[in-house]
């Protein structure tokens, strides 16, 4: 249908079949891609956090701790995280940066439902706009979304829950 090459095009890995894309003032996107690219082998968790962000390492440890990421695993390479980890980490490398509008594709695929709703409630709370692809139900039902592009039939309206019933056909 097209979300991901939808989301590509937003970011800005792909161009515009037709018109252009821009963002407003000051707009600072995040991007989570399904395959996790931005994991480097030979790199540990909290290196990748800097990579990110200034904050001291105590807050870095905290937020990867909001997404289930602590004690010793900071300092595992990062590489052999298993993909659910990989997941958290990317998400929270996502959050630490300090973005005001995430797109996310498909940002629940490699997580447990436990951990899915624990990301959900973080997002959830995040006070910046999120783009997000999902066929997860209750993930979405957590981000409470409020506003919805169905495709395929490019069509953009206001967030109704009964389209809760669409999530998880798509």
């Amino acid at each position: 249908a097209g979300k991901t090459t939808l989301l590509k095009t937003l970011v800005g890995e792909l161009e515009a079949d037709l018109g252009t894309v821009s963002l407003g003032h000051q707009v600072s996107l995040g991007y989570y891609a399904q395959e996790h690219e931005g994991i480097v082998k030979g790199r540990n968790v909290l290196e990748h956090m800097r990579d990110v962000s200034a904050e001291p390492d105590q807050y870095l440890r905290s937020l990867l701790g909001m997404f289930g990421l602590h004690g010793e695993i900071v300092f595992q390479d990062a590489s052999t995280l298993s993909g659910g980890e990989k997941t958290k980490l990317a998400l929270t490398m996502l959050v630490a940066g300090h973005h005001n509008l995430l797109l996310l594709d498909e940002p629940t695929n490699n997580l447990d439902p436990a951990s899915t709703e624990a990301v959900g409630d973080m997002l959830s709370r995040w006070p910046g706009t999120i783009v997000a692809v999902s066929h997860d139900r209750a993930f979405v039902e957590t981000l409470q979304p409020t506003h919805c592009l169905q495709l395929p039939g490019e069509r953009f309206t206001h967030w109704k829950e009964e389209y809760l019933d669409e999530v998880s056909l798509r």
